[in-house]
């Protein structure tokens, strides 16, 4: 499994992202939601144990938000939910984050 190898070094970035000190820069926030979007649920395959930790700190940077602009709350309560729902977006969940977008 030639990914194998790229596992914990991407899982490093990831958690680098979710930092209290990333949280507070939306292009961080950004980025570490559009890799998990990618990614993710592959390397929740590899390695579950670590990705529960790296959503705990997903999870605490969302509900801990000093400094946190509406964007990248907006951006975390997303992928949190994106995981909860099996790696899928939602229609309700794809109607709520991208209505905006396409009005």
């Amino acid at each position: 499994m030639p990914m194998m190898a790229l596992v914990n070094p991407v899982y490093d970035c990831l958690f680098r992202l979710a930092q209290p000190d990333s949280l507070n820069k939306e292009e961080e926030v950004d980025c570490l939601v559009l890799q998990l979007h990618r990614v993710g649920e592959q390397l929740e395959k590899m390695n579950r144990q670590r990705m529960d930790e790296l959503f705990v700190l997903i999870r605490d940077g969302f509900l801990l938000p000093a400094g946190l602009s509406s964007l990248a709350q907006l951006l975390l309560l997303e992928i949190i939910e994106f995981r909860a729902a099996g790696w899928r977006t939602t229609p309700a969940a794809h109607n709520y984050y991208y209505s905006e977008l396409s009005d």
